[in-house]
């Protein structure tokens, strides 16, 4: 398996990232409310343009959420305050490395213990794990919000692991 399909697979085990994936989120209680931001995602994004968005699924006691690579622009921004997965459609393109540094300066600023983001293509990865950072939280959607005007464009994934 190639690293870049571990990562998808880590992504979406986490509920944090909109590719594919699957695996385990803690405890019951946590991945029932997983799978219910999730169902939530999924109905925002077929009311705005992405109608065969799937449910996501129970898997292995976590969330397994498979989502198109064509997915409509438009869907991924009206929905991206429901996103559980925090795999935030910013417009595509490719990524500024100069408003990278921007942004991540202010995120830091928000959010100290952010790591180093990892670019591939026009996505920022956060490997969050061991940071006490959640990337679904309200912590976090803060941070964004406060941070948007230095966002450098592409889409942002964040990965928790256990």
């Amino acid at each position: 398996m190639s690293t870049n399909t571990k990562k998808l697979l880590i992504v979406a085990a986490m509920v944090l990232g909109a590719m594919a994936g699957c695996g385990h989120l803690g405890d019951k209680s946590s991945d029932d409310d997983n799978f219910q931001k999730a169902l939530a995602y999924a109905k925002c994004m077929r009311a705005n343009g992405a109608p065969d968005y799937p449910d996501p699924q129970r898997k292995d006691g976590g969330v397994e959420v498979s989502t198109p690579k064509d997915v409509d622009q438009r869907a991924l921004t009206a929905c991206r305050d429901k996103n559980p997965q925090n795999d935030i459609g910013a417009g595509g393109g490719t990524v500024d490395s100069a408003k990278l540094a921007d942004w991540t300066k202010c995120m830091r600023g928000k959010l100290p213990d952010l790591p180093d983001p990892e670019v591939t293509g026009n996505t920022i990865t956060l490997q969050l794990t061991g940071t006490g950072i959640n990337g679904g939280s309200a912590d976090f959607r803060n941070a964004q919000k406060a941070c948007e005007s230095h966002f450098p464009g592409g889409n942002l994934r964040s990965v928790n692991n256990p």
